[in-house]
Protein backbone atom coordinates (compact mmCIF):
# COMPACT_ATOMS: atom_id res chain seq x y z
CA UNK A 1 0.00 0.00 0.00
CA UNK A 2 1.15 3.51 -0.61
CA UNK A 3 1.49 6.16 2.05
CA UNK A 4 -1.37 8.30 0.65
CA UNK A 5 -3.78 5.40 1.06
CA UNK A 6 -2.57 4.72 4.62
CA UNK A 7 -2.93 8.38 5.57
CA UNK A 8 -6.43 8.48 4.06
CA UNK A 9 -7.45 5.39 6.03
CA UNK A 10 -6.23 7.03 9.24
CA UNK A 11 -8.26 10.16 8.40
CA UNK A 12 -11.35 8.04 7.80
CA UNK A 13 -10.80 6.22 11.10
CA UNK A 14 -11.63 9.44 12.95
CA UNK A 15 -14.76 10.41 10.95
CA UNK A 16 -16.43 10.15 7.56
CA UNK A 17 -15.04 12.47 4.87
CA UNK A 18 -15.95 13.44 1.34
CA UNK A 19 -13.58 12.58 -1.48
CA UNK A 20 -12.85 16.31 -1.78
CA UNK A 21 -11.84 16.55 1.87
CA UNK A 22 -9.55 13.52 1.56
CA UNK A 23 -8.11 14.91 -1.67
CA UNK A 24 -7.42 18.33 -0.16
CA UNK A 25 -5.91 16.92 3.04
CA UNK A 26 -3.59 14.55 1.15
CA UNK A 27 -2.47 17.24 -1.30
CA UNK A 28 -1.75 19.56 1.65
CA UNK A 29 0.40 16.80 3.13
CA UNK A 30 2.51 16.71 -0.04
CA UNK A 31 1.14 13.69 -1.89
CA UNK A 32 0.96 13.85 -5.69
CA UNK A 33 -2.31 14.04 -7.61
CA UNK A 34 -1.68 10.52 -8.93
CA UNK A 35 -1.13 9.08 -5.43
CA UNK A 36 -4.23 10.85 -4.13
CA UNK A 37 -6.43 9.74 -7.05
CA UNK A 38 -5.25 6.16 -6.65
CA UNK A 39 -5.88 6.22 -2.89
CA UNK A 40 -9.37 7.66 -3.35
CA UNK A 41 -10.25 5.06 -5.99
CA UNK A 42 -9.15 2.24 -3.71
CA UNK A 43 -11.01 3.69 -0.70
CA UNK A 44 -14.18 3.89 -2.78
CA UNK A 45 -13.78 0.37 -4.14
CA UNK A 46 -13.50 -0.98 -0.58
CA UNK A 47 -16.44 1.20 0.56
CA UNK A 48 -14.22 2.95 3.11
CA UNK A 49 -15.11 6.24 1.44
CA UNK A 50 -18.78 6.86 0.69
CA UNK A 51 -20.26 10.21 -0.29
CA UNK A 52 -23.74 8.96 0.65
CA UNK A 53 -22.67 7.76 4.09
CA UNK A 54 -20.83 11.02 4.75
CA UNK A 55 -23.91 13.09 3.84
CA UNK A 56 -26.26 11.00 6.01
CA UNK A 57 -23.94 11.13 9.02
CA UNK A 58 -23.31 14.85 8.53
CA UNK A 59 -27.03 15.71 8.42
CA UNK A 60 -27.85 13.64 11.52
CA UNK A 61 -24.88 15.04 13.44
CA UNK A 62 -25.51 18.64 12.46
CA UNK A 63 -29.19 18.41 13.37
CA UNK A 64 -28.30 16.93 16.75
CA UNK A 65 -25.68 19.61 17.56
CA UNK A 66 -26.91 22.72 15.80
CA UNK A 67 -30.19 22.32 13.87
CA UNK A 68 -30.50 24.16 10.57
CA UNK A 69 -33.03 24.25 7.75
CA UNK A 70 -32.77 22.32 4.52
CA UNK A 71 -31.06 24.98 2.40
CA UNK A 72 -28.38 25.68 5.00
CA UNK A 73 -27.66 21.96 5.37
CA UNK A 74 -27.37 21.66 1.60
CA UNK A 75 -24.98 24.61 1.56
CA UNK A 76 -22.84 23.07 4.33
CA UNK A 77 -22.70 19.73 2.53
CA UNK A 78 -21.68 21.41 -0.72
CA UNK A 79 -18.96 23.33 1.14
CA UNK A 80 -17.60 19.97 2.32
CA UNK A 81 -17.47 18.77 -1.28
CA UNK A 82 -20.54 16.56 -1.25
CA UNK A 83 -22.00 16.13 -4.76
CA UNK A 84 -25.24 18.12 -5.19
CA UNK A 85 -27.39 15.05 -5.89
CA UNK A 86 -26.02 13.20 -2.86
CA UNK A 87 -26.54 16.23 -0.61
CA UNK A 88 -30.12 16.70 -1.84
CA UNK A 89 -30.92 13.03 -1.29
CA UNK A 90 -29.54 12.97 2.26
CA UNK A 91 -31.39 16.13 3.32
CA UNK A 92 -34.62 15.11 1.57
CA UNK A 93 -34.53 11.67 3.15
CA UNK A 94 -34.02 13.17 6.61
CA UNK A 95 -36.88 15.64 6.11
CA UNK A 96 -39.26 13.08 4.58
CA UNK A 97 -38.76 10.82 7.59
CA UNK A 98 -39.83 13.70 9.86
CA UNK A 99 -36.59 13.36 11.84
CA UNK A 100 -36.00 17.13 11.69
CA UNK A 101 -39.02 17.88 13.88
CA UNK A 102 -37.63 16.84 17.27
CA UNK A 103 -34.32 18.74 16.98
CA UNK A 104 -36.20 21.78 15.66
CA UNK A 105 -38.70 21.64 18.52
CA UNK A 106 -35.88 21.32 21.09
CA UNK A 107 -34.08 24.29 19.54
CA UNK A 108 -37.27 26.35 19.51
CA UNK A 109 -38.13 25.44 23.13
CA UNK A 110 -34.64 26.42 24.25
CA UNK A 111 -34.77 29.73 22.39
CA UNK A 112 -38.28 30.41 23.72
CA UNK A 113 -37.07 30.01 27.30
CA UNK A 114 -34.08 32.31 26.73
CA UNK A 115 -35.41 34.97 24.36
CA UNK A 116 -39.19 34.96 24.33
CA UNK A 117 -41.53 34.07 21.51
CA UNK A 118 -40.80 36.81 18.97
CA UNK A 119 -37.01 36.53 19.13
CA UNK A 120 -37.15 32.72 19.23
CA UNK A 121 -39.23 32.63 16.06
CA UNK A 122 -36.87 35.05 14.32
CA UNK A 123 -33.85 32.96 15.34
CA UNK A 124 -35.42 29.76 14.00
CA UNK A 125 -36.24 31.44 10.69
CA UNK A 126 -32.66 32.79 10.46
CA UNK A 127 -31.43 29.22 10.84
CA UNK A 128 -33.23 28.39 7.62
CA UNK A 129 -36.43 26.77 8.83
CA UNK A 130 -39.69 27.67 7.11
CA UNK A 131 -42.75 29.16 8.78
CA UNK A 132 -44.54 25.86 8.17
CA UNK A 133 -41.78 23.96 9.95
CA UNK A 134 -41.93 26.45 12.81
CA UNK A 135 -45.69 25.87 13.15
CA UNK A 136 -45.04 22.10 13.16
CA UNK A 137 -42.51 22.58 15.97
CA UNK A 138 -45.01 24.61 17.97
CA UNK A 139 -47.64 21.88 17.50
CA UNK A 140 -45.08 19.24 18.49
CA UNK A 141 -44.28 21.13 21.70
CA UNK A 142 -47.99 21.58 22.52
CA UNK A 143 -48.54 17.86 21.98
CA UNK A 144 -45.55 17.01 24.20
CA UNK A 145 -46.87 19.40 26.84
CA UNK A 146 -50.37 17.87 26.65
CA UNK A 147 -48.91 14.36 26.97
CA UNK A 148 -46.87 15.44 29.99
CA UNK A 149 -49.91 16.96 31.69
CA UNK A 150 -51.99 13.83 31.03
CA UNK A 151 -49.33 11.65 32.68
CA UNK A 152 -49.33 13.75 35.86
CA UNK A 153 -53.14 13.69 36.22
Amino acid sequence: MDRAYDKAVSLLATREHTAKEIHDKLITRGFSEEEVASAIDELKSKDYLSEERFAEVFVRSRMRRSPEGRELLLLRLREKGSPASVAREAVSSYWESGAYLEPLACLYASLLAKKGEEKAKAAVIRRGFSFRELREAEAYLREEDDNGQQETE
